[in-house]
């Protein structure tokens, strides 16, 4: 019985260090607020959760933060970034984008609005990384990078 029950806690503890082995290999490093000077063409964004609209607020450049009466509604373009998908910006996390400002904007016609644009050139997440843990506690996870499970749907945390 007790043979069975080492094997049965020591296969629990392969799994689990084989599901956080990943969660601590790193695929894109967050960037804390004394880098973003190093940054040009840099804005920091935010998900916007309207109904209809852009899909991002822009709430800082690199030099800092901005004040809530100067954060606004922004249009960003991409074509080989895909903004749209990324991870985990459901979770009120901010992101460092590399830009190049769109000279006219864009007009939503469906809105009847107009947005300043942008053009995507690269991004990075903004410390600290915020997610929802489901099954481990929050401390077991890297809060200075995303790993290869935030770029996967589905996956439990």
């Amino acid at each position: 019985m007790l043979k069975g029950f080492i094997i049965l806690l020591l296969l629990l503890i392969s799994i689990i260090i084989i599901y956080l082995i990943p969660a601590w290999l790193p695929v894109k490093y967050a960037k804390t607020e004394k880098d973003f000077y190093k940054y040009e063409n840099a804005i920091l964004i935010k998900r916007t959760f309207y109904a209809t609209g852009a899909s991002w607020k822009i709430v800082g450049d690199s030099n800092s933060f901005y004040d809530e009466e100067h954060i606004y509604d922004i249009w960003l373009e991409n074509d080989d970034n895909p903004i749209r998908e990324m991870p985990l910006s459901e979770y009120d996390n901010t992101y460092l984008c590399i830009v190049e400002k769109m000279e006219g904007g864009k007009y939503w016609e469906e809105g009847g609005e107009y947005f300043e644009a942008y053009k995507l050139i690269d991004w990075y997440p903004v410390y600290p990384i915020k997610r929802e843990t489901v099954i481990l506690p929050k401390w077991l996870y890297p809060a200075g990078f995303l790993n290869r499970y935030d770029f996967k749907a589905g996956m439990p945390w």
